[in-house]
């Protein structure tokens, strides 16, 4: 009965989870001066809009174009961005997905904000080398977001929006440093 214990125990302990420990390089500790001086910009080559039946609708159409699905768009090639400057966030970026309320003639389509983020956050996991920034801001006309930015050690991104009067989407990018003007 004690071996049925000992082997019952070993197999728990190996089969408990374990976090892989992410050793710092060179390009991670580039990212941490990035971050830390707060001047920085995301581009974003890749759209993920909420699968609904009207996206679905849009994707059966054709009108999305080769390659691009409801769930997944393609933005190589459409200039798009969301900078960090000191204390201020702006963004100008594509959305696609279904507006629930607001808008109106000659309202932007797309995503745009420039501003000081409340509510801003920014948390370094050492265990992975990542970064989650979290920030609320207001963008044009009455519409409030509220943003997770991942920043990966290997300067990849994920961007998740979420709008007080669209859809949540979320953009996969890349981090790169802001060219001096």
């Amino acid at each position: 009965m004690k071996a049925y214990f000992v082997l019952f125990v070993f197999v728990c302990i190996s089969c408990s989870g374990s976090q892989k420990i992410v050793s710092p390089t060179p390009k991670s500790r580039a990212l941490d001066a990035l971050v830390e001086k707060a001047k920085f910009e995301v581009t974003s080559d890749q759209a993920s809009p909420l699968l609904t039946s009207s996206m679905a609708a849009i994707s059966n159409s054709g009108l999305l174009g080769n390659g691009n699905s409801a769930g997944n768009i393609n933005l190589i090639g459409n200039p798009n961005y969301l900078k960090v400057e000191g204390d201020t966030i702006s963004a100008d970026l594509p959305y696609y997905g279904e507006r629930q309320m607001g808008g109106g003639y000659n309202s932007n389509a797309g995503i745009k904000f420039k501003a000081v983020p409340q509510n801003y956050s920014l948390t370094k996991n050492e265990t992975n080398q990542q970064y989650q920034i979290n920030f609320q801001i207001s963008g044009e006309g009455a519409e409030n977001f509220t943003i997770s930015l991942v920043l990966f050690p290997n300067w990849k991104s994920s961007l998740q929006i979420n709008s007080s009067q669209r859809t949540p989407i979320r953009y996969s990018g890349e981090v790169q440093a802001l060219k001096e003007k």
